[in-house]
């Protein structure tokens, strides 16, 4: 459980970076939302076009969650994760970071062939990175979808998103390939994960689940 610290949630959209702030509240932490962008497709542009752009944002964040007294940064967004250097971030700024990609070395080590979803492909590209850093022969397959983000920030029904996507479908692909569980590298589809994990034949890894663990250890 939280030791009641405020932690600060970084995050793509005001929609994920409430999930992040919720989500650390449900588990007796207090939180305070920094999001980056205001639209998923804002967001995008700057991580596939302007990742220098990106991090001075990013930096800029830091230095105001510094100036309220703030240490630690909870990063609840993969893509973000992938595209800037968050950890290099906090050592320069003196912040802890909690990110996406910390997950993903360790995740790397347990598979030997391990699919993911993602906001973006350069997400997806930046997650089999950190995947093989871990273990350099894990096979990665990716998809990168903006517009499953765009359907969990209308607030869309998590079965419907499953059902309109055809999810089943492209989980059976992933298992046709010998992938053994499928990754969800964005956070806005812990939206969805329940309704998905329904449907799946493989194990559904939920990534934000485990920055918890590493939050309380």
């Amino acid at each position: 459980m939280g030791s009641g610290r405020m932690i600060a949630v970084i995050a793509g959209t005001p929609v994920d970076t409430s999930m992040g702030k919720s989500l650390l509240e449900e588990h007796g932490y207090e939180a305070k939302p920094f999001p980056i962008s205001d639209t998923p497709e804002e967001q995008s542009i700057l991580q596939v076009l302007y990742p220098e752009r990106l991090r001075k944002i990013i930096e800029d964040k830091v230095d105001e969650i510094r100036a309220q007294g703030m240490g630690t940064v909870f990063v609840y967004c993969n893509s973000i994760s992938a595209a800037v250097d968050m950890e290099d971030i906090g050592n320069k700024k003196g912040v802890r970071m909690i990110t996406p990609l910390m997950v993903y070395r360790d995740l790397g080590k347990s598979y030997r062939s391990l699919a993911v979803i993602a906001a973006n492909s350069q997400s997806a590209c930046g997650i089999e990175k950190a995947l093989q850093s871990g273990k350099s022969d894990t096979r990665v397959t990716g998809l990168g979808s903006l517009e499953l983000v765009d359907a969990v920030e209308t607030g869309m029904d998590p079965e419907k998103i499953v059902d309109a996507f055809d999810l089943e479908s492209l989980i059976g692909f992933f298992r046709s390939s010998g992938c053994e569980a499928l990754v969800l590298g964005c956070t806005h589809f812990s939206w969805f994960r329940d309704a998905l994990v329904k449907k799946s034949p493989i194990k559904v890894i939920d990534p934000a689940l485990m920055m918890l663990e590493m939050l309380e250890n």
